[in-house]
């Protein structure tokens, strides 16, 4: 372990910073930086002399931690996607109060397939998640989202028209 930590970060803060430029990472708020402040720490404890030199197994640590680091922020940002992507599906059947017009109700009953309508009057008019609607007819919850995969669809270009 090397006692001296505030030396050790500004012998490898070139390193630090090479990581940063070879992976093209704009960090205005250091947050990167001290990221891989901690992961030369974490190395400066963990290190065992005789194994391989230290600087070798900095970098390693260093470089392992920016990816980790970049597969989080990528998985993070694919889930606020996701989520983005859901509720503009469920802004479609925000607009209107489909119980107050029969009519259309019915237009849309005969544009879905009967397991997309299950759906439809689940989820949209009887406010049920899809977990229970799966639930509900013993079927998994994957079944009832390509249904509402396709009956989204099929509603669209039914409002499109």
């Amino acid at each position: 372990m090397i006692d001296n930590f505030e030396l050790l970060l500004k012998e490898y803060e070139p390193m630090i910073y090479h990581l940063l430029n070879k992976y093209h990472v704009r960090d205005p708020e250091y947050e990167y930086y001290q990221e891989l402040a901690i992961a030369l720490w974490q190395a400066s404890r963990d290190y065992r002399p005789g194994e391989m030199k230290f600087s070798t197994y900095a970098y390693s640590k260093m470089n392992y931690r920016l990816i980790d680091l970049f597969r989080k922020n990528n998985r993070v940002r694919e889930l606020k996607e996701l989520l983005i992507r859901e509720r503009r599906d469920q802004l479609v059947f925000t607009e209107s109060s489909y119980e107050q017009d029969p009519v259309f109700l019915q237009q849309i009953k005969s544009c879905l397939t009967d397991r997309e309508w299950l759906w439809f009057e689940g989820q949209i008019l009887q406010g049920k998640r899809l977990v229970e609607i799966a639930e509900e007819y013993g079927l998994k919850a994957n079944a009832v989202r390509h249904w509402k995969r396709r009956a989204v669809v099929k509603i669209r270009k039914l409002l499109d028209c």
